[in-house]
């Protein structure tokens, strides 16, 4: 009895009681606010009844009264932040410091759901301290800016069908990180050039916001979701490092939700909670495999729901599929083609990982059953025999369509070239010449095979082209592409034109050396976007400038080559961030290479499958001199490679091209 009436006779203290949690009164500090490193304080019962009367006073004010205050509120919010970053504006009132002072200690405090400026006429108005919010035109347009040219590019996180009446009622946390991300991609009147100091306001508090429900570990899917395109926002804004930890937290808060749901039968649920998952699925394969890998898990949602298959062209008959290829629908199930996107994205990230290995010096034999290249090669089979025939470049006629057409079914084609993009880059890069007769030589006293040397550059050449072939089909129908998983593949396969670009065979030279053209128009377009993809190009153009500089006509038919394996590793095995110790750059390409001193040769004489013999042609001119050259190299950072060296130990009339 004792006990019970001393725990009666406890007060709680301010945070707690406000926050309308048990106390447990231990003085001078109690738990909760030790934990939370907030100011405990005790105050006089009496004074605790007078701000509760307040309290219940203040509830009975009108609607209009308090949303006038939450304005208020935001706007004094608002003005400390601008006076934190530009120190000679006018002061913030003392009583709206401590009120934001008081909020930010208060861990159950979130961004008000509700404005009153959005969804309004805003007629006039433009972004200010007193009109936060895009009105209901500005909010369209945003939407509009997402689907064209965010969404699948490359996250299927929000749905289209309702988004703005979603954002309008969803907390603000979420819409700011909507914002954020979509001002990176267009603009609206409303913001009148004030879209960067938006974009930082909106990123400040939507940050602030779900860090603080993340680290409560809150998993509401909203919370996942605004990390996600906060995390895509980071990337643009040249910050890998801080969109990698912003992944790391939306992959645990996911598990952590997927660990303690509770079963539910709504489709819309359901299909909202698996774009959540496989988003961050995504963000881990496409940006940080090397460390995160949400795939382990066996507790995984279905795929997202996909669009429709589109209609074939008028007059289309499907004559082109061969009848020994046919498959029936019934083996072949149609999971829909975001499931096929999502494939081929985790084979990409495992593709990342296993390259990461490689440049750590983990060298394994590759044609061995057991090795990575093996099982990788097996999953790209697997990938592969999946795709219904339906999906098939020569079924769905992507360069035959209108771009009026593309562009209305975009949530059909955006992760439709996705995956064709990826399942031919991956195998690409897979049997990428460089990484088996180089990277791989630290495997000493195993002999190499010829014969998988040989399919490993037929391989290359035949899936490295038709990833250009993709590129031109765009082109043609001026069809953008603002995926950046996208551009890291397409700049990773660019290496292996480059080198075939010294081929003696005109025919793969000039192939060779137009694939390098269309890979620069493509990286020069998309980097405007996203600024990392720059770097990308320089370190092609440096490659260029090697290759126009450094070339050298040696005895025989040789072809002497000097450059950095380090600038190949840059493009195939990019680091989450440059660091200090990383050494001096020149043209944003470093000068520490981490390959020991080696030599390479490339056969640069083909023999085509269909031609008995081939007539000696004169020496064309190497295309690499017409290229646009920058950042010139230090020639004690070179080696010596010659390119005649890589299939040297192969018989002339041996050696295949395999033709797309």
């Amino acid at each position: 009895m004792s006990m019970s009436g001393e725990q009666r006779s406890r007060q709680a203290c301010e945070p707690c009681r406000r926050k309308k949690s048990k106390c447990t009164a231990e003085r001078p500090v109690c738990s909760f606010c030790q934990r939370l490193n907030l100011q405990c304080v005790y105050l006089p019962r009496e004074q605790a009844k007078s701000d509760g009367h307040g309290n219940r006073v203040a509830k009975t004010r009108s609607s209009k009264d308090r949303f006038q205050a939450l304005e208020s509120e935001v706007n004094n919010i608002y003005n400390i932040l601008i006076s934190l970053s530009n120190p000679n504006d006018a002061a913030t009132p003392g009583a709206s410091t401590a009120r934001v002072r008081e909020s930010r200690e208060d861990p159950s405090t979130e961004i008000p759901n509700i404005l009153p400026r959005i969804g309004g006429s805003g007629t006039g108005s433009c972004f200010a301290p007193s009109h936060l919010e895009p009105p209901e035109e500005a909010l369209d347009h945003l939407v509009e800016v997402y689907r064209t040219r965010i969404h699948f590019q490359p996250l299927p996180l929000l749905k289209l069908e309702g988004l703005r009446d979603r954002l309008v009622i969803s907390s603000r946390f979420l819409l700011y990180s909507f914002l954020a991300l979509s001002l990176n991609f267009g603009s609206h009147e409303f913001y009148k050039g004030r879209e960067q100091e938006a974009v930082q306001f909106y990123t400040r508090s939507a940050q602030e916001a779900t860090m603080k429900l993340a680290v409560e570990g809150i998993p509401k899917i909203e919370v996942i979701e605004s990390l996600c395109l906060l995390a895509v926002k980071d990337l643009i804004g040249q910050k890998p490092a801080r969109a990698w930890m912003t992944i790391g937290t939306a992959s645990r808060l996911d598990t952590l939700r997927r660990l303690t749901r509770h079963d539910t039968s709504e489709a819309q649920t359901e299909d909202r909670s698996a774009r959540c998952h496989w988003s961050v699925f995504i963000l881990e394969k496409a940006f940080s495999p090397h460390v995160l890998d949400l795939s382990s898990s066996q507790d995984t949602p279905d795929y997202p729901l996909s669009a429709p298959l589109p209609a074939s062209p008028p007059g289309y008959r499907d004559e082109n599929c061969p009848p020994d290829l046919h498959v029936s629908e019934e083996v072949n199930k149609d999971l829909g083609i975001n499931a096929y996107h999502i494939d081929m994205v985790s084979v990409w990230g495992d593709l990342t990982r296993y390259l990461h290995g490689i440049r750590s010096g983990n060298v394994e034999t590759p044609w061995l059953p057991d090795s990575t290249h093996a099982k990788l090669s097996v999953r790209l089979y697997e990938c592969e025999a999946r795709v219904p025939q339906r999906h098939l470049l020569r079924n769905v006629c992507f360069s035959k369509r209108s771009m009026a057409e593309i562009m209305q079914q975009k949530e059909y084609w955006s992760p439709w070239l996705a995956m064709q993009m990826l399942s031919h880059a991956s195998p690409a890069i897979l049997n990428h010449p460089f990484i088996h007769l180089v990277a791989m030589r630290g495997n000493r006293g195993v002999p190499q095979s010829r014969l998988f040397l040989q399919q490993t550059v037929d391989l290359a050449l035949f899936h490295s082209g038709w990833v250009f072939q993709f590129i031109q089909f765009c082109e043609n129908l001026q069809y953008e592409i603002n995926d950046p998983l996208i551009g890291h593949a397409v700049a990773a396969t660019a290496t292996i034109p480059w080198l075939f670009q010294f081929a003696r065979d005109p025919k793969v030279s000039k192939k060779a050396y137009d694939d390098l053209g269309r890979c620069e128009r493509f990286l020069s377009h998309i980097s405007s976007t996203w600024p990392h993809i720059t770097r990308k190009l320089e370190i092609l153009q440096h490659l260029q400038y090697v290759a126009k500089e450094k070339l050298q006509e040696v005895s025989g038919s040789s072809t002497m080559i000097s450059f950095q394996p380090q600038m190949l590793w840059e493009l195939l095995d990019p680091k989450v961030c440059q660091m200090p110790q990383d050494g001096p750059t020149q043209g944003g390409v470093s000068q520490v290479s981490d390959v020991p001193d080696t030599r390479m040769r490339v056969t640069t004489q083909f023999v085509h499958p269909l031609l008995d013999e081939q007539a000696e042609q004169p020496n064309p001119p190497n295309p690499a001199g017409n290229a646009m050259y920058s950042f010139p190299p230090s020639p004690e950072d070179l080696e010596q490679v010659c390119l005649d060296e890589i299939f040297a130990h192969f018989p002339r009339e041996e050696f295949y091209w395999l033709q797309g």
